[in-house]
């Protein structure tokens, strides 16, 4: 054990003396290198994290966040979703070009806003009075 001890220590002699050149310490230039990318990161950090607050007082400013909608879209949009997105579907008016174009702009605002009860409630309805579907 002591021979193991001894060659540790012989090898970090060896390894200082090497890192040692000409009067300057290669371990305190890497040490300062580090020390320069921490502060570096430090302060980008800082920048981030002030537009996150800039942009979260500017939507607390607005007041226009629906609590309700947003607990009720959660829990409840998906199966609406799915059933409006197979109801509208462009190929099931594929004979009438008409409703078919009215259908294909239908499923993409329903795609658009696929988590969003409030807004898929006002497009079944507008689905309702433009295609004379039944949903």
């Amino acid at each position: 054990m002591d021979t193991v001890q001894q060659m540790v220590a012989d090898t970090t002699a060896v390894l200082t003396e090497q890192a040692t050149s000409n009067g300057i310490n290669v371990w305190m230039i890497v040490a300062l290198a580090e020390l320069v990318i921490i502060i570096g990161l430090l302060l980008s950090r800082k920048k981030s994290d002030d537009k996150r607050a800039e942009l979260k007082r500017k939507i607390l400013a607005e007041g226009d966040i629906d609590i309700g909608n947003t607990m009720n879209s959660m829990f409840n949009a998906e199966p609406l979703y799915k059933e409006l997105i197979r109801k509208c579907h462009p190929d099931r008016f594929a004979p009438d070009e008409e409703k078919m174009t009215v259908a294909s702009e239908l499923s993409m605002r329903i795609t658009k806003n696929k988590h969003d009860r409030k807004s898929l409630e006002a497009l079944r309805q507008e689905a309702i009075n433009k295609l004379n579907i039944n949903i």
